[in-house]
């Protein structure tokens, strides 16, 4: 957490947390960005804020002070993780009975396994209907395939969405086809994926049962 100047704060939707989710690591890189243009930031873990009393309270507070919310996490067939869900409800009826004057701007960044960045699109339209909810200005929408891989191209679209949240302008969309290009051919993808699977297994010393099917019914 940093001090003064226009503040940022970093929602981290994946139970994996601040130290080892690619969400984080994802949110950190715009973070890193608006800090060295002399913003605050501070991060919180989704999973762990809504486990207390305490927490919930410090979740709507600190997003009420925020000039940007910055939302990042992983995909979950189509939606987000249940604790993250629960989050943006808080965050929402807090709003509706609290203070509406600020409005931060949001950014949701969703990231999934899929190759394809499109598998995000619905997921996208939960969180729009989110922000409206909750009277906050949608800036950008960022979708990312490959599980998140924070390549070259994704921090050439991360500087130029630093800079539009910096500068109050909307995003270019440029950002949004550098993010959604997928990060290799699908078929190389597939193989790599493929290949990870069986070496778990080997690991664990199932590699003879990938293809086991056990929840099928045998035929009558």
């Amino acid at each position: 957490m940093s001090e003064g100047g226009p503040r940022v704060v970093l929602l981290v939707g994946s139970p994996k947390g601040l130290e080892k989710s690619a969400s984080a690591r994802l949110g950190g890189a715009v973070v890193s960005g608006l800090e060295e243009r002399g913003w605050t930031s501070e991060s919180i873990h989704l999973n762990a804020a809504v486990a207390s009393d305490l927490g919930r309270r410090e979740l709507v507070e600190t997003v009420d002070r925020a000039d940007v919310v910055l939302f990042a996490s992983p995909l979950y067939v189509d939606s987000l993780p249940a604790p993250a869900i629960r989050a943006l409800e808080l965050i929402a009826a807090n709003r509706r009975v609290g203070r509406t004057d600020r409005v931060p701007r949001f950014v949701p960044m969703i990231n999934c396994g899929f190759v394809e960045a499109s598998q995000n699109d619905t997921c996208l339209r939960i969180l729009q209907r989110f922000a409206d909810g909750a009277a906050f200005e949608w800036l950008a929408g960022i979708s990312l395939g490959g599980g998140g891989a924070l390549t070259q191209r994704v921090r050439k679209a991360f500087d130029l969405l630093v800079e539009a949240i910096d500068l109050e302008l909307l995003a270019p969309v440029e950002v949004d086809r550098l993010t959604r290009k997928p990060i290799m051919p699908k078929w190389l993808y597939v193989l790599g994926g493929n290949a990870m699977w069986r070496r778990e297994a080997a690991k664990n010393g199932v590699r003879d049962r990938l293809r086991d099917r056990p929840y099928q019914r045998s035929a009558a």
